[in-house]
């Protein structure tokens, strides 16, 4: 991962992800992976690297965006991890496959 990866906070994206809190629009897997893509397109359009960042959101705040709770959270990022999407070291997120997260959500 990058030495200084570009930060994101979580009120940056609060309202591009509105609409994963539709009430069933989505599945919970579904709903973080289009979090990280969401990110990871935002930044490359910025410049910065689409995939090493520092999440600046609690698994409390993540829940809480795609109405998840923490436990749900948290195993979705271990399965991703496991399954070799990303890495995560404490905030510092690396995507090691964009289009594996595309899979899961489907597009």
């Amino acid at each position: 991962m990058q030495r200084h990866p570009h930060r994101v906070s979580f009120h940056e994206t609060v309202h591009e992800q509105r609409v994963m809190l539709l009430p069933g629009s989505r599945r919970a897997e579904e709903r973080v992976a289009a979090l990280l893509l969401d990110v990871s397109e935002r930044l490359t359009k910025l410049g910065h690297s689409p995939s090493d960042f520092l999440l600046r959101m609690a698994p409390e705040e993540i829940g809480t965006l795609l109405g998840l709770n923490l436990e749900t959270v948290s195993r979705i990022f271990s399965k991703f991890q496991k399954d070799a999407l990303i890495e995560v070291n404490g905030d510092e997120v690396g995507i090691v496959s964009i289009e594996g997260l595309r899979a899961v959500v489907g597009r």
